[in-house]
């Protein structure tokens, strides 16, 4: 019977917040960036194991998490990398898969994931081998060299991406292998499955999913997180 993994990616230090803590240890109406998508994951009946990708030397904070909120599918707690590519890659590598486990990879600092986009990545990756979620930029965008603009793309074809990405583990470990052979850095796993060669099914996402980068991020989140909490239904 094959499995579906969810990888928590928070191996970054988050140094763009300029705070000692990394982001995804931050508080959001009480509660770790963190435990967020945890919880999602660990409640959602299509994820059958989770493993969080963290700093080496946060792994003792994020066990403890894990005791206090009770996230049973937690399978396992692994280093991260210098790099998103690199903690992608030692998450690949921790664990034995069969080519048709589905493993959905997401952003810890995303920390309001809705239920029904993880369980579309997770059919849609089963269908197609790979799947992941966009967001229409609501912005004109353009390309800029040397302090001018060379090309305004048509902003109809032009999506943000987000996480989660789901793959068949055939698909994102031959990817992985690729990437490793040939040299390349990728940014996130959809551009490193696009250059070994396989088509990726696009799910449209929501734009409350997004991503804690900066400080002006992390206070838009916390606001978010008390709506969410005062309304007293939790983000699912």
């Amino acid at each position: 019977m094959n499995k579906t993994y969810a990888i928590i990616l928070a191996g970054g230090m988050g140094l763009r917040l300029n705070k000692r803590t990394p982001k995804q240890f931050l508080l959001l109406a009480g509660k770790p960036v963190l435990v967020w998508s945890l919880q999602t994951c660990n409640a959602l009946a299509e994820i059958d194991h989770i493993i969080a990708v963290i700093p080496e030397e946060f792994i003792p904070q994020a066990n403890e998490l894990v005791a206090e909120y009770d996230i049973r599918k937690m399978l396992k707690i692994i280093p991260g990398g210098t790099t998103r590519q690199e903690s992608a890659h030692n998450a690949i590598v921790s664990d034995n898969f069969d080519d048709n486990d589905i493993l959905v990879f997401h952003d810890a600092a995303r920390p309001f994931i809705r239920p029904d986009l993880l369980r579309s990545c997770v059919s849609e990756a089963g269908i197609h081998g790979a799947a992941a979620v966009y967001v229409p930029v609501q912005d004109t965008v353009a390309e800029i060299r040397d302090d001018f603009v060379v090309s305004v793309p048509p902003r109809d074809r032009i999506y943000y991406a987000q996480t989660p990405q789901a793959f068949r583990f055939s698909v994102i470990g031959s990817a992985h292998e690729s990437a490793i052979a040939h040299g390349g850095f990728f940014t996130d796993d959809v551009s490193l499955a696009i250059a070994a060669g396989f088509r990726v099914k696009m799910i449209e996402g929501d734009y409350s999913n997004f991503k804690i980068t900066t400080d002006f991020d992390y206070q838009a989140a916390c606001r978010m997180a008390e709506t969410i909490h005062h309304h007293g239904r939790g983000h699912r």
